[in-house]
């Protein structure tokens, strides 16, 4: 019987994405048993640094590698952010605050300083991301990423010249183009590829699924920015805010599913016969909702080893439970309804 295979479409959040982590680890498990094929990945920003490390694992034909890679990103993410000075602020360890440091005074203070202090202005910039990023993919890594026997891997990046999407992919990915994926503007100088400046990912393709129709009929989703949301509508400052960067950053996810869901109501209108590139995608999503939501924004921020390693194991749990009861639809069915999981309350909370 064929392996089931999904392309795996990955979300950008900043230290949030370690729950990716953990559910990549966890996957990997299934990889290894043979019950599951990864086809492809699409990724922003933390979801596409998790996507690359991931995929250069497989490409060496190492799920052992794959996860290495993965934990030596997020504990270098820790170790770095700790040794830069992030603990003064009250990033590093939740304390007082718990993992929710959004009212933490720190926080606010170098919210306030961002509103009058670019990248560009700071004294002291240094791009952590870089050299971490370099330990990680070697020249050999970069190669097998970029070989052909690879995994398919798509990087959103935000042109910020021109206000487009830019999915790199092979033989052009790189160190740059994951620093561009994850160029928060806040926090990182834009990087520059050729002629264009970019930004984050995640403002226009958070991940981008279009890439993934020619590849695979079933869409794996690890959403780490809610959709639902439990404070509507959101009255302090605080709320405000998270609620924003929330929808902000699935805006295009939001655009993208619902397209996919309008074609397949077409196609199911029609006996479900493919139409040149059309044919019906199953959809199925990795999620925990209610734990994302109780974080905060501010967090994404964070550089704390009890946040990330609490991340990774909810990221495995959801995982673990995602396979438990919706592996055997792939191929079949979509384990989730897009309207009543993800579009409709969405709608509904903005009505």
């Amino acid at each position: 019987m064929e392996t089931p295979s999904v392309a795996l479409a990955l979300q950008g959040g900043g230290s949030h994405g370690a729950f990716t982590w953990g559910a990549l680890d966890r996957l990997l498990d299934a990889v290894d048993d043979g019950s599951l094929r990864i086809s492809g990945f699409s990724g922003a920003s933390a979801g596409a640094i998790n996507a690359a490390l991931c995929a250069t694992g497989l490409a060496l034909g190492s799920s052992a590698l794959a996860r290495a890679k993965l934990r030596g990103f997020w504990e270098g993410v820790a170790r770095r952010g700790a040794a830069a000075g992030n603990a003064l602020f009250g990033f590093a360890d939740p304390g007082l605050f718990g993992l929710n440091i959004d009212w933490s005074p720190g926080a606010i203070l170098l919210e306030a300083a961002g509103l009058v202090v670019s990248p560009y202005a700071n004294p002291f910039y240094v791009d952590v991301l870089a050299p971490l990023l370099r330990e990680l993919f070697s020249a050999a890594d970069l190669a097998a990423l970029n070989a052909t026997k690879a995994p398919r891997l798509f990087v959103s990046a935000t042109n910020v010249g021109t206000n487009a999407l830019k999915l790199f992919t092979q033989p052009e990915l790189s160190i740059d183009t994951l620093r561009a994926s994850a160029c928060l503007p806040s926090e990182f100088r834009s990087v520059q590829i050729g002629d264009a400046f970019y930004w984050d990912g995640g403002y226009l393709g958070n991940p981008a699924l279009d890439p993934l129709l020619d590849i695979a009929n079933d869409l794996l989703l690890v959403l780490i920015n809610p959709l639902a949301y439990d404070h509507v509508p959101p009255t302090n400052a605080r709320q405000i805010l998270d609620r924003l960067n929330q929808i902000t950053f699935n805006a295009s996810l939001v655009l993208e599913v619902n397209a996919i869901e309008a074609v397949n109501k077409v196609l199911r209108a029609q006996g479900g016969r493919a139409a040149g590139r059309y044919r019906q995608v199953r959809l199925h999503m990795i999620r925990d909702e209610r734990f994302m939501e109780s974080l905060g924004f501010v967090s994404k921020s964070s550089t704390s080893a009890t946040l990330i390693e609490t991340l990774f194991e909810k990221g495995r749990e959801a995982a673990d439970h995602w396979l438990a009861a919706h592996l055997g639809k792939i191929g079949k069915a979509s384990s989730f309804d897009p309207q009543a999981a993800l579009i409709g309350p969405v709608l509904k909370a903005w009505r």
